[in-house]
């Protein structure tokens, strides 16, 4: 599998944390990654569901796939671990992500 980013671009990064700015266009999909660390995501733009499919039973409780329906102003923290490939079935979404950087 080639490796693919998390995000669309870092837009900071030091010791601790990385951000990222994420977008993915309308109908576009983000490419099969893996979180390699924990980290908060805040939807900053979204109208439609984003669907994610897991890999290698790395999706937990949440099973091989979900659906979500994010909206603005949502943030979630999620732990690292996921393999997963999303896919926007709405128009433009966009997010900000924070990576925790040596995350245990």
């Amino acid at each position: 599998m080639a490796e693919h980013p998390i995000a669309t671009e870092v837009i900071y990064e030091d010791d601790e944390i990385r951000v990222w700015n994420q977008v993915i266009e309308e109908s576009a999909t983000l490419p099969r990654h893996i979180h390699e660390n924990d980290y908060f995501l805040v939807t900053v733009r979204a109208d439609g569901p984003l669907d994610v499919k897991f890999y290698n039973g790395t999706g937990g409780a949440l099973g091989d796939s979900i659906v979500l329906h994010p909206k603005r102003g949502d943030a979630m923290f999620i732990e690292k671990g996921h393999e997963e490939v999303a896919v926007n079935k709405g128009k433009e979404y966009r997010a900000v992500l924070v990576e925790l950087l040596n995350s245990t």
